[in-house]
């Protein structure tokens, strides 16, 4: 898999992309959850997400396997609860290529670029009973920080976890 930054061409396939995977890693591990109107609306909104994070997507063969994206400290959008962590968000793997390893190569460069960030930490949310992508997650050295919960309940609660560097 080729890992670059994403560009203003990419924008639409990334946001299919994210709602495909996450549609169907909800309806195979949580059937109970479906997206909102606004939720698709944010991940299509991938232009903003370019300006103020860093969007990375990989290609296999030409073609769009997944993507990853990095918010720095201080910048819009960065949802990080500790002082100098940055933020990650919107990982997702095209359904096709699950199973791959493929999310490893996106984390592994993400830990990258917040440790030439100088980050402190790297801080996400995982929906609460999502425990396959929390056991991803803790597997690459992330661990739980209720500080970082999220109760937007009914719609969504949020588990916190944390990485420090």
């Amino acid at each position: 898999m080729t890992l670059r930054h994403a560009d203003e061409p990419d924008d639409h396939a990334v946001g299919e992309l994210l709602i495909r995977a996450f549609d169907t890693q909800n309806s195979n591990k949580m059937p109970g959850v479906v997206s909102s109107p606004e939720r698709y609306a944010d991940l299509r909104n991938r232009a903003q997400k370019r300006k103020d994070a860093t969007v990375l997507v990989g290609e296999i063969d030409g073609t769009l396997a997944g993507t990853i994206t990095l918010y720095r400290w201080g910048a819009p959008g960065n949802e990080a609860w500790l002082q100098g962590a940055a933020g990650l968000r919107y990982l997702a793997i095209e359904p096709r290529f699950a199973g791959k390893g493929l999310s490893t190569l996106f984390i592994t460069e993400a830990k990258k670029l917040a440790v030439d960030w100088r980050a402190s930490a790297i801080c996400l949310r995982v929906r609460s009973g999502a425990t396959g992508v929390q056991r991803l997650y803790s597997l690459h050295g992330w661990e739980r920080d209720p500080r970082g919960d999220l109760d937007l309940l009914p719609e969504i609660h949020l588990d916190g976890f944390t990485l420090p560097l």
